[in-house]
Formats: structure tokens, C-alpha cells, sequence
């Protein structure tokens, strides 16, 4: 549902600038020939180039990055009403643009005026992003010189438009200006909320390059001249150039990411592409501006289609599919192509430059509009993929625990009376053996207590085996609550029960011995049915005197004591040292 709404916003928003891109058409350009003069050296003056020979040139300039200056003579004709036109020239990148007319006065007596992104905003003839100047003309038709120079390409349109239809043009751009601004800081913000939440080098990267557009975007329509400080304007031309290298850099930084997942052939080629940006950092600083500029229009062009060769030539398949990258690259290598050529005088595929703004603009919501859906299609995949292994991990993880309790619950019952909890005989003595050399290492008492129910079998045979399990269980568990945490019992056999007292001696161990026998005495075992059950016990005593003594002559003795308490007339505590 979300998905479709922001597609049919983004369809709007699209169809309203292709509608406003057809407006400015319906406006009559009121220049009525153009001719043009190149001066290689830039030394020409206005009276040098006055009686001059101009060849004739159509709507738009195209003659790409040069040293030289050009020369546009316009033959403008009058409004239809008022006496005003508005000289609009585009792009606004341009450095030094100046206007001569003839003075009303003496036709040798030449008014000059100057503008572009060198020159201070506040001092254009009017205050609008674009370009240009404000004629009088006073005549059917009226002569105008243009003096160009830049480092920037020389692509250069002038449109002689009423001072209704440039404030119409202002508002468009203004329009466009808001649109993009509103497009791609959207985009910026969803790359930047998806980066911090996932942390990946891509995501990031792609903000990085957003931000990167959307300050190249703004400073190479003219949006930042604005905010210069008049005293510093050509601020906004290093702006400009810096940002027109930048932005690629960071393309290349975020494709060379984008293209590991794919495993392609000659990825070394990003290492060279990288190489450029501070190569046209240092021509710039030693102002070879131009030159850089030139350069980077070249590799540009160059790494356009370089990434188009290796998404063809990738030999992994991922998330976005390879149809989908090589779709996406091959779009956005046709949109520099279609800028880079005319950027270069090789082509003049552009029909206007004073459109070049609509396009800069446009191309970057486009670029951002592929890449975010790239980008959604490559976090959606993360996230199911992350989901998939969330799932393997639990499934693994629960089966790891399954297979410890079930490895825990094999070592209890391996060590533990399945009856009444109590350790098994095996264990008992593995425990007890253990715990009577630490006595004798350390000289420290120990003793060793034989208990047996008294008459049990009579037990089974009055109240059945049920009810003898119901005796062993509540009688083991008087022995338990009689005994300290550190003692060790065990049942032995089947009515037979052993008590390692741990640091016990003999007196201390009697006492214990008498307390397990009364306590089971005076117990009453209820039954399932209800019945009552009173049992007593027979207990055989011994000790570890210091002597070396093993645990089978202890058990030996413990066990005879025992039965000389069965002997005795049972309910009896009988030691034997």
C-alpha cells in the first residue's frame, strides 16, 4: 500500500515537471539572430570586435571546455508591449558574462554590465538564480554583445523573453528547486535512517553521494549565490567545481561497494577512478581549473560505461538481480553520455543550456529514484536474509539445548536413584572413595552410616509394591531433611540407604545417626488410599580413624554394624570402630 502511493507521488511529481518543462516554450524568444566570434587569445575589446566578422550560430553555443573567450552579437527585436526584455542566459555557472549596448547617444559609447557565478549576487540586474540582464529597446530591433569566459564548458543559450515570462520561468525553477530539495533530502534521510539501524558500508555510502548531489545540484543551478558573502562571490564557482569533481568520486565509492557482492572481473579499475578526484583537487589548486574540469567530464563519461561492462561481466547473482543493476547502470550511463558530450563540444544533444538547470535537477532525481529502488530491493533481501538466519540460529540453538538437557538428563539419571532422587550406588562411592582421601590427607573425621527399613518386605506384601515405592520415597526424603548440605546419601539397595557424614566424628555422628532413627519412628506415611504406615530403621555406624582404610572394609564394617542392629531387635543405632 505504501510502496503504491509512493509510486504514484513520485509519477506526479514527474509528470508536473515534465508539464512545467513545456511552458517555457509557449514564451517568444525576441532574439531574432545570433552570430558568433571566438577570441582564442581573450584580448578583444568591444571596439575590436564591433566591426568584426560574426558567423552565424543557432539557439545554443556548444563549444565545450576552452581557454578562449567567445563574442555573441544578438539582434533583439521590440516587445510587443513596454519597451523591456529580459536577456536570460543559462547555465548559471558561468564565470564572466558581460553585456555591451551602444549608448542612446554616441553608437561609439559602448554601457557595459557583467554577471555570473564570479561576480557578487546582490549586483545582478535582477534578483533571480538565473543568469541575464534587462534591455530597453527603443527600436524595431537593437543590437546586443555578449562577452563570454569560463572555466566551466562553454554551452551557453541566451533567450530574449518579456519580463512576464522570465519572472514565469523564475517560478518554475523555484518549483523545481523545492521539488528536488524535497525528493532528495527524503531520499538522504531514508539512506541515513537505514544506515544507522543496519550498518552497512553501501547504505552509508549512498548518503554520503546524496548529500554530495544535492549541494552539487543546488551550486550548480545558481541556488547557492545567493548565500555567499558578497565580498568572497567567486566562493561560489570553487563551490561549483569542487562539487562537480566530488560528486562522482562518491559514486564511484558507492558503486565499488555496491559491485563486491557481484564478484566481477577488473574491479582494480575503481582504484584508478579514485585516483582522479585528488588529481583534479591539486589542478585546481594550482588553477588548472579548467583542465580539471575537462578531465573529470572525460572519466566520468569513461566510468559510466565502465560500470555497465562490469555488471555484464558479473558472475554472482545477487540481491538486486544482475538484470536489475545492469538496467539501472545502463540508464544512468545514457544520462552522462547525454550531459558529458555536450559538456565536451562533441555533441549537441542538449537542445537549450538554459534548460541545463531542469536537467541537472532532474537527472539527480532520477539517479536517486534508481538507486533508492536498488537500495530498497537490496535491504529488503538483508532483512529477510537476516530473518532466515534468525530462524536457522534459534531452530540450532534450540536444538543445542535440547541436546544439553537431554546430555543432562542421561548424566542424572546415570547418577541419581530414579525412585527417590538420591544418588545410585555407582555414584555414591565414586563420591565417597573420593571423600575419604581428602580425609586422610587431611587427618579430618569422617563416618560412614548403613540404614535399612525395618520389615519392608512385609510392607510390599500387606500394601503391594505401590505403596513400598511411597514408603522409600517420603523416608528417603527424611533422611534428607535430617542430614547437612555437605553429606553424602545414597541408596544402595533396594531398602538400603548410606550416609557419607562429611567432618563428622564419632560423638557427632551418633547424634545424627539417633536423630534420622526417631524422626522416621515417629513419621506417618500416608498412603494413596489412605492407609497409614509407620516404620522404623536399623543404622550401622563406623568411622575413618586416620587409619589407610579403603571404601569396601569402611562399607564392610558400616555393614556389619547394621546387622547387628537388625540383630539386636532393629530401631537401633549400632557403631563399630
Amino acid at each position: 500500500m505504501v510502496n503504491n502511493i509512493l509510486k504514484q507521488w513520485v509519477i506526479s511529481i514527474l509528470a508536473l515537471i515534465i508539464a512545467c518543462l513545456t511552458v517555457p516554450a509557449m514564451a517568444q524568444d525576441l532574439i531574432v539572430s545570433r552570430a558568433m566570434l571566438e577570441d582564442a587569445s581573450g584580448s578583444l575589446t568591444i571596439a575590436d570586435v564591433a566591426d568584426s566578422k560574426f558567423a552565424p550560430i543557432g539557439s545554443t553555443l556548444y563549444e565545450g571546455y576552452s581557454d578562449s573567450a567567445y563574442w555573441l552579437r544578438l539582434r533583439v527585436q521590440a516587445p510587443a508591449q513596454g519597451s523591456e526584455v529580459v536577456l536570460r542566459i543559462g547555465p548559471t555557472l558561468l564565470d564572466d558574462v558581460r553585456l555591451y549596448e551602444a549608448g542612446q547617444g554616441d553608437p561609439k559609447e559602448w554601457i557595459t554590465r557583467v554577471t555570473g557565478d564570479r561576480h557578487a549576487y546582490q549586483d545582478r540586474d535582477r534578483a533571480d538564480i538565473a543568469l541575464g540582464f534587462v534591455v530597453n529597446i527603443t527600436a524595431p530591433e537593437q543590437t546586443f554583445y555578449l562577452r563570454i569566459q569560463t572555466t566551466s564548458a562553454s554551452v551557453l543559450t541566451v533567450e530574449g523573453i518579456e519580463p512576464q515570462h522570465a519572472q514565469r520561468h523564475a517560478a518554475q525553477k523555484s518549483l523545481l528547486h523545492y521539488v528536488f530539495i524535497g525528493l532528495m533530502l527524503w531520499a538522504l534521510i531514508w539512506a541515513i535512517d537505514h544506515y544507522i539501524v543496519g550498518r552497512q558500508l553501501a547504505i552509508g555510502l549512498f548518503a554520503l553521494y546524496q548529500g554530495v548531489y544535492i549541494l552539487y545540484g543546488l551550486s550548480a543551478t545558481g541556488n547557492l549565490a545567493p548565500y555567499v558573502p558578497s565580498a568572497i562571490p567567486q566562493l561560489a564557482d570553487w563551490l561549483t567545481n569542487v562539487l562537480t569533481c566530488a560528486a562522482p568520486f562518491f559514486f564511484v565509492l558507492f558503486s565499488k561497494e555496491l559491485f563486491k557482492r557481484y564478484s566481477p572481473p577488473w574491479m582494480r579499475g575503481f582504484t584508478a577512478l579514485l585516483l582522479i578526484f585528488p588529481i583534479q583537487l591539486a589542478l585546481m589548486a594550482f588553477d588548472y581549473t579548467r583542465l580539471a574540469l575537462n578531465i573529470g567530464a572525460v572519466i566520468y563519461l569513461v566510468a559510466a560505461w565502465y560500470y555497465v561492462a562490469l555488471a555484464l561481466a558479473a558472475t554472482q547473482e545477487h540481491v538486486p538481480s544482475r538484470r536489475v543493476l545492469l538496467t539501472t547502470y545502463i540508464v544512468l550511463a545514457l544520462s552522462v553520455t547525454f550531459t558529458s558530450l555536450t559538456d565536451l563540444g562533441w555533441s549537441t544533444l542538449i537542445g537549450t543550456s538554459s534548460k541545463s538547470a531542469w536537467i541537472i535537477l532532474t537527472d539527480g532525481i532520477v539517479t536517486s529514484g534508481l538507486l533508492c529502488s536498488m537500495m530498497y530491493r537490496y535491504l529488503r533481501w538483508s532483512r529477510l536474509d537476516a530473518q532466515r538466519v534468525n530462524v536457522r540460529l534459534a531452530r540450532s540453538q534450540n536444538a543445542l539445548a535440547r541436546e544439553r538437557a537431554h546430555k543432562e538428563l542421561a548424566q542424572t539419571h546415570a547418577r541419581t536413584d530414579y525412585l527417590t532422587g538420591l544418588f545410585n550406588r555407582r555414584y555414591f562411592v565414586e563420591l565417597v572413595k573420593h571423600e575419604i582421601a581428602r580425609a586422610l590427607d587431611t587427618q579430618a573425621p569422617l563416618s560412614l552410616l548403613m540404614i535399612d527399613i525395618d520389615y519392608f518386605k512385609q510392607v510390599n506384601d500387606t500394601w503391594g509394591h505401590g505403596a513400598g515405592d511411597v514408603v522409600l520415597q517420603q523416608v528417603s526424603g527424611l533422611i534428607r531433611d535430617a542430614l547437612r548440605e555437605d553429606d553424602i546419601l545414597g541408596r544402595i539397595g533396594g531398602e538400603e540407604f548410606a550416609v557419607a557424614l562429611i567432618g563428622t566424628d564419632h560423638e557427632q555422628a551418633l547424634e545424627v545417626a539417633q536423630r534420622i532413627r526417631m524422626t522416621v519412628a515417629d513419621a506417618v506415611v500416608l498412603l494413596s488410599d489412605g492407609q497409614q504406615v509407620q516404620v522404623t530403621l536399623s543404622l550401622g555406624l563406623t568411622r575413618v580413624q586416620g587409619q589407610d582404610i579403603g571404601f569396601e572394609e569402611l562399607l564392610d564394617k558400616a555393614d556389619k554394624a547394621l546387622y547387628r542392629a537388625k540383630g539386636a531387635g532393629r530401631n537401633i543405632v549400632i557403631a563399630m570402630d
